[in-house]
């Protein structure tokens, strides 16, 4: 046990973290859909999601402070890559899938055509994000400026956004609409899965506006959980989560709409 430890530096203890990150959300899911099947647990069950949402996105971010970490102060980082495989697999395949699950199967309410159409999309995320972590695990020794396919920590974040909002809709507009707007959920599984393991190249932002613009991301939406958690002003409250949940989802879309074209731009020359 002991050389074990010897072999980590601090950012695999960061990497370490981050998966239990995710396992706590996955915990809070479980305390979620079991209340759900009491009438007197919903609210509860509410918050348990959006906690569950929170750590997801607290796993993001430490995701994104272990690389400049490991380049400072790990001189030796043997396990790195490994732990990271493992724990972004859980914190932004598993849970974010199981997020997905839970929030909308409406477990022995819903037709069976849509609970299976929904499992398909949950498992496809997850083994789109297995693949997306073992590409970049095989071309992590080319130090390319860019990434081929959308990152596991955006995927999980897209979700995340998408949930929240589709789950705020109605009481932004109307307590009508949710149900009906639940499909949505499906093309943003399936696509978030295909943008991972796709070939598209989007810039790697370690520094400058870029990061500027994800830690934003990040920021709107723990804001916007926060607002949810402490069940600020129900009605404003919810516009407002409604807002930063829609400006993250909305800066993720344009970072993969622009992405190539500034690859392009920037790196024309880069593998001439």
């Amino acid at each position: 046990m002991k050389s074990t430890f010897r072999m980590m530096g601090i950012a695999d203890w960061i990497t370490l973290g981050n998966g239990l990150l995710g396992t706590v959300s996955i915990v809070f899911l479980i305390l979620a859909f079991d209340g759900f099947s009491s009438e007197d647990g919903s609210h509860l069950s509410e918050v348990y999601i959006w906690l569950a949402m929170l750590f997801i996105t607290l796993s993001v971010l430490g995701d994104i402070i272990d690389g400049p970490i490991a380049r400072l102060y790990s001189k030796r980082r043997y396990l790195g890559s490994y732990l990271d495989l493992m724990s972004d697999s859980i914190s932004f395949g598993v849970a974010p899938s199981l997020l997905v699950f839970g929030m909308f199967s409406n477990w022995g309410e819903a037709p069976l055509y849509w609970t299976i159409s929904l499992a398909v999309a949950c498992a496809w995320l997850v083994i789109c994000t297995m693949l997306r972590l073992a590409r970049f695990q095989h071309e992590s020794d080319q130090e390319n400026p860019w990434f081929h396919g959308l990152p596991s920590p955006g995927s999980a974040v897209f979700i995340v956004a998408l949930s929240g909002i589709i789950l705020l809709l109605p009481s932004v507009i109307d307590t009508q609409v949710r149900v009906n707007l639940d499909w949505i959920i499906l093309p943003g599984c399936l696509t978030s899965g295909a943008l991972m393991i796709s070939d598209r190249r989007l810039p790697k932002f370690s520094k400058g506006k870029g990061l500027n613009l994800t830690l934003l991301m990040l920021g709107s939406v723990v804001a916007s959980i926060a607002v949810q958690i402490t069940d600020f002003n129900e009605n404003s409250g919810s516009l407002l989560s409604f807002s930063l949940l829609t400006i993250s989802l909305l800066l993720i879309i344009i970072h993969v709409l622009t992405g190539p074209e500034i690859c392009k731009r920037k790196w024309d020359s880069f593998d001439s």
